[in-house]
């Protein structure tokens, strides 16, 4: 005679169980530590950000040319003389201002570039702009921006003998 057995084995029931208890508590650490994560402060990088935004501004499709006025910069601010495509000019200010690096205009306005910022200053040179950067929470950046050369100022003379060709 021959016996079917259909059923599990106690050893086979042990080890199903056995696995069983290994996938669950597995799973319980995987989501424990999702949940650690999603409390923790995760910070974007504000710094990047800002970089990438003043960036695409400063080269836009409408500008046809952004250069830096370097005899009226400082360490304090940057001046940037922005030309769009229509030939209008305009003249912004990048400045530290309270805990915020800003741009401004002439006329007035305020443009936040970064927030959280405890020191700020600006270095520059026909075509660069190097802006040094320390967030609230101590770490260091520098960023840096390449533009055009500031173009050169034709004396009337000059726009005269042009006109005449």
């Amino acid at each position: 005679m021959k016996l079917k057995n259909k059923g599990f084995m106690l050893a086979e029931v042990m080890f199903a169980v056995f696995v069983t208890l290994l996938v669950v508590l597995m799973l319980q650490n995987l989501l424990k530590s999702m949940t650690l994560a999603n409390k923790a402060e995760h910070h974007t990088d504000d710094v990047v950000f800002s970089y990438v935004q003043l960036n695409r501004f400063l080269h836009d499709d409408h500008t046809k040319l952004a250069y830096i006025d370097v005899a009226n910069s400082t360490s304090k601010k940057a001046k940037i003389v922005k030309i769009d495509q229509d030939n209008s000019e305009t003249t912004y200010l990048l400045t530290f201002y309270k805990n915020m690096i800003r741009a401004t205009t002439v006329e007035g306005g305020h443009m936040p570039l970064l927030l959280n910022i405890s020191q700020a200053n600006f270095i520059t040179h026909p075509g660069q702009l190097k802006i040094n950067v320390t967030e609230d929470d101590g770490r260091k950046s520098e960023l840096y921006f390449k533009l055009a050369r500031q173009p050169e100022k034709k004396t009337k003379n000059e726009q005269i003998k042009k006109a005449k060709n």
